[in-house]
């Protein structure tokens, strides 16, 4: 539901009656007053039931809009915005200044706009055009001109790490010195040098049920905030022994992030019920979290294990910041209290021009403004290193975002796999093969994917050649098969990075692999059609919707890429040769 109060103001509110966002709907004045109206009315009713980081998107796209309407001079009325006025907007879109990905960013915009059209068009037919045609690709081609975004070199994140875990310990130990003080029965004595932090810590615990009360509270209760300041580091750290606060929530995100390479936006609404016990391996934990996909209507899963006996596992850092946001959740709004993320503000609402509560979710404008205070701090602590360690020199971080840690984490996958594009697709929990690959394009992958190619080359031109002629060939026993089927295999165990040998990640799944090799021949045809065979008979039994996924794609790589490579005359003596060879197992 959502109320305007006043007139000029949309206010959203959340599914328990409290505001949750407002706009105002002023910063569309360049609009005409009927224009206006009718896009704002469609804009409370096709939102309603979003996403607070989708509406706000979407106003910007109307603001947008209005800056177009203003420039144009054309749409005088709602009359006016007809199928040539959207056609100027595209053209005005493509004007606009470059970014990352030019085409991209203005198709959102355009995208974001043609739903609030569609509304119109069917719930206030007649005052728009009524010949208007809402183009649905006003921007063909937007994916081929975006430009790969800036991955950070492996010293960085690894420096981002180091950062990261200093300021968990230091969080840490702050968190649970604090609360041993709060548990205290008595109020801690004096110290020799005034009061000490354990008796502020243990007198402000007292007054808000052992949360950070906001300045004027404290000043209330005779403690002065210049205190705090001059002796404690202010507010900002003397919360930290309390519960979470935005400054020591940023190393546990970002060390969380780099970890599972999770989308910023989805991890930063992960729940608290995010840990999962592995089947298998009593030493791992599995992390889940969801994925919204088209407006959070549909949410995908997304899963990573990890060994918990490492100290800074990403499930340890998620059961600290358990422990570290308890003491808040019921001051969260009703909505929010099973997110993990959760930080208090040392502000009240009123002070910070919000209609959010002061607990909740970290925001993402929050989230940015506090990773570039960490990263001050990093650097700060970097630069004292240096000049205390002259011949053990640390780099400085650079300034990075949170959206660079997902291609950043595949591409050092992807490159210590020797480039297997597979390795990268399970790390990033991908569908498809294709949408890795655009978090892998990059010049150095391309390098890399080139190598790739002209050593398998290499190794199909030594294959076809066959070995030299002074090679003695190898003995009976030693000579196995490398692939199901009877197929050859270019290598099925290839050496890595670190000189270890490694069985072929695709191996058992041979027919999909781009190294397979098919000779031509009876005994190779004979077993094929086996195969086939074997695969046609479960299809008989087995439940179809289980066969056409586990089965149907090794029956199809069969009997439409690789037996049409073999003559037709092959077939009769293969079909006798068939008969005479060992039976295939049962496919269940």
């Amino acid at each position: 539901m959502d109320s305007i109060a006043p007139a000029d103001t949309i206010i959203f509110v959340d599914a328990w009656g409290n505001p949750d966002q407002r706009f105002d709907s002023g910063q569309l004045a360049g609009l005409p007053v009927d224009l206006r109206d009718l896009l704002v009315e469609a804009f409370r009713a096709h939102c309603v039931a979003q996403q607070s980081a989708t509406r706000q998107t979407t106003w910007r796209a109307l603001r947008r809009f209005t800056c177009f309407v203003v420039d144009d001079g054309m749409i005088e009325t709602a009359s006016d915005l007809d199928t040539a006025a959207l056609g100027r907007y595209v053209l005005w879109l493509k004007k606009q200044g470059a970014s990352r990905a030019p085409r991209g960013a203005h198709a959102i915009a355009f995208d974001l706009l043609r739903p609030l059209l569609f509304w119109c068009r069917r719930n206030r037919r007649g005052r728009i055009a009524h010949d208007l045609e809402i183009p649905w690709n006003a921007f063909p081609g937007r994916r081929a001109s975006q430009q790969p975004r800036r991955r950070l070199p492996s010293n960085q994140v690894k420096a981002i790490l180091r950062a990261c875990y200093e300021e968990i310990d230091e969080a840490w130990a702050r968190f649970q010195y604090g609360q041993e003080v709060i548990r205290r029965p008595e109020l801690p004595p004096k110290t020799l040098r005034g009061q000490g932090l354990d008796r502020w810590i243990w007198r402000i615990g007292r007054i808000d049920d052992g949360l950070m009360p906001d300045t004027t509270v404290l000043e209330a209760h005779g403690i002065k905030s210049s205190t705090l300041v001059q002796y404690w580091g202010g507010a900002r750290t003397m919360a930290q022994y309390f519960h979470i606060t935005t400054d020591t929530l940023v190393p546990f995100f970002l060390a969380i992030a780099i970890q599972t390479a999770a989308n910023p936006e989805p991890l930063r609404h992960i729940r608290r019920d995010c840990l999962v016990p592995h089947p298998l391996d009593e030493h791992r934990v599995i992390v889940d979290w969801n994925k919204p996909k088209t407006g959070a209507r549909l949410q995908k899963a997304q899963r990573r294990s990890f060994d918990r006996r490492r100290r800074y596992a990403a499930p340890n850092l998620i059961e600290m910041m358990l422990a570290l946001t308890e003491p808040i959740i019921a001051t969260a709004p009703p909505s929010e209290q099973d997110r993990l993320f959760l930080t208090r503000s040392i502000h009240k609402e009123h002070s910070r021009r919000s209609l959010r509560s002061r607990t909740g979710v970290i925001e993402h404008t929050v989230l940015r403004r506090a990773i570039l205070r960490f990263i001050e701090r990093a650097n700060q602590r970097i630069d004292a290193w240096n000049t205390d360690h002259p011949d053990q020199l640390r780099e400085p971080i650079a300034d990075f975002a949170p959206a660079l840690f997902r291609g950043s984490v595949a591409t050092e996958h992807y490159r210590a796999s020797g480039g297997d594009v597979l390795v990268a697709q399970s790390i990033l929990n991908h569908a498809s093969v294709a949408t890795t690959e655009t978090y892998l394009k990059s010049e150095e992958t391309t390098r890399l994917q080139r190598q790739t190619i002209a050593h398998l080359q290499e190794q199909m031109i030594n294959w076809v050649l066959g070995p030299e002629r002074d090679t003695p060939p190898p003995a009976f026993g030693k000579l196995r098969a490398t692939a199901p089927f009877g197929h050859d295999c270019l290598a099925p165990v290839a050496p890595g990075r670190d000189g270890v040998d490694r069985l072929c990640p695709q191996f058992g799944g041979c027919l999909a692999c781009p190294g397979l090799v098919v000779p031509i021949d009876v005994g190779h045809l004979a077993r094929i059609l086996a195969a086939v065979d074997r695969l046609e008979e479960a299809r008989k039994r087995l439940d179809p919707k289980r066969w056409s996924l586990l089965y149907a794609p090794s029956w199809r790589i069969l009997t439409q890429d690789i037996l049409p490579d073999f003559p037709a005359n092959m077939h009769e003596p293969a079909r006798k040769l068939a008969t005479g060879m060992p039976l295939l197992p049962e496919l269940e």
